[in-house]
């Protein structure tokens, strides 16, 4: 799916952030706050986020790039929302209805900025979870590295030009 076409400037500018983001993301975090114990998972979420689990998510209405939304997200001390299963993918889709009104698109963090079709989330996090629109991804037009949720009627994933700006949703661990 194509939403917007950008500058080819722009394109390099975007992939050039979020190649700067994807290595300086909290590598080993994940792994660590894991082995930190289920008990720890019941810790309250701070103010504006909703909790999923072991995780607190925000939406966040204001449009941006995909790797302006993820340095956002570093600012709160979180990523761009990795997804692992179905009820993850739900729970995030009903996130954005209830903060929209409607299944608008949003960025999540997946991207395959690094290596052509070898997908991973910014957190980190194994990506062992897909739910892409049929026939996605297709790097349709050109080069997109960057994976946005509900597209399409089936509100599936698309990936996208990162240079594209859209709401975003941010997550954190809670243990």
């Amino acid at each position: 799916l194509k939403l917007l076409t950008t500058s080819s400037e722009k394109q390099r500018k975007s992939y050039n952030l979020l190649t700067v983001l994807v290595f300086t993301h909290k590598a080993g975090v994940v792994e660590e706050q894991q082995e930190a114990g289920a008990a720890e998972s019941d810790r309250p979420c701070p103010g504006g986020w909703t909790k999923y689990k072991s995780r607190c998510f925000m939406f966040v209405n204001t449009a941006m790039t995909w790797p302006q939304a993820e340095s956002y997200c570093l600012s709160l001390g979180a990523n761009l929302a990795s997804v692992h299963n179905y009820w993850e993918n739900y729970n995030l889709q009903q996130l954005v209805l209830k903060n929209t009104g409607q299944h608008h698109a949003t960025w999540i963090g997946g991207s395959d900025a690094v290596q052509v079709e070898q997908w991973f989330w910014s957190d980190g996090s194994k990506f062992d979870y897909q739910n892409w629109e049929r026939g996605e991804p297709n790097n349709y037009g050109g080069r997109e590295p960057c994976i946005h949720m509900n597209a399409g009627g089936d509100k599936m994933w698309n990936d996208l030009d990162c240079g594209v700006n859209l709401p975003s949703v941010c997550a954190l661990r809670t243990c």
